[in-house]
């Protein structure tokens, strides 16, 4: 069943619920796994076959603990990067973050915006993902993946297309643990990962990165929101 979230304001994180393009409803955990079926080859598949019940774990901790993010339907698996001609597979969770127009985050600039984000839940998203040691120590999973979308400023007036700004990005498994465990500086961790920013659906490609410390993902409390009975959240 499809749930109402909270309404979270506050510095970047300006709502805290998801509205995918067409006004969809937030997905229940297992409909944010994606599909056997549309991985695209037999190590993706065995990936996604092997590991359900443990990414099926993971992303009712996201649905139940992080009110604020969801992970887009059919997001978390095993995708190969962009343009990768190898069959190499990388745990990724495709997280949306729903916002409204604000000021102060409209007046950054885009590579800014790309920076905050990453820096407040993109960090936070690998960190939880490296802890899936199960997962991530299975031969066949090259790295990690996350991908992060938000709405555009300054699109999302009536009688307009809202736009969003997409950043994916990819890491290998020795660089991503690791740059969490501080061992890898940021500027060392960036140029040795793979990403991407999107425009909508237009390709910006690699742009300026930058990564700081933000532990708002993982010390947020929304307080008109209890998880679940029984429900452990860290």
């Amino acid at each position: 069943m499809p749930r109402r979230l909270p309404k979270v304001l506050g510095g970047l994180l300006l709502t805290a619920a998801l509205v995918v393009s067409g006004g969809a409803a937030l997905a229940a955990p297992e409909d944010a796994l994606m599909p056997v079926e549309k991985h695209t080859t037999a190590k993706g598949k065995s990936l996604a076959s092997v590991h359900r019940s443990r990414l099926l774990q993971f992303s009712a901790q996201i649905y139940n603990c992080l009110p604020w993010l969801a992970v887009y339907p059919g997001g978390l698996g095993f995708p190969q990067a962009r343009g990768n001609q190898n069959d190499d597979r990388y745990l990724s969770t495709w997280i949306w973050v729903d916002q409204r127009e604000d000021p102060a985050f409209a007046a950054l600039s885009q590579e800014r915006r790309v920076s905050a984000m990453f820096s407040r839940y993109g960090v936070d998203m690998l960190r939880r993902m490296a802890e899936l040691s199960d997962v991530l120590d299975d031969r066949n999973v090259t790295g990690l993946s996350v991908v992060l979308s938000w709405l555009k400023p300054g699109t999302s007036r009536p009688g307009r297309q809202a736009v969003n700004e997409t950043l994916a990005l990819f890491v290998d498994k020795a660089t991503a643990v690791d740059f969490l465990a501080k061992r890898v500086a940021p500027d060392e961790f960036t140029n040795r990962s793979q990403f991407t920013l999107f425009d909508g659906v237009d390709a910006v490609g690699r742009v300026p990165l930058e990564v700081w410390e933000d532990s708002f993902n993982s010390t947020y409390k929304v307080s008109s929101y209890e998880p679940p009975k029984g429900v452990q959240c860290q």
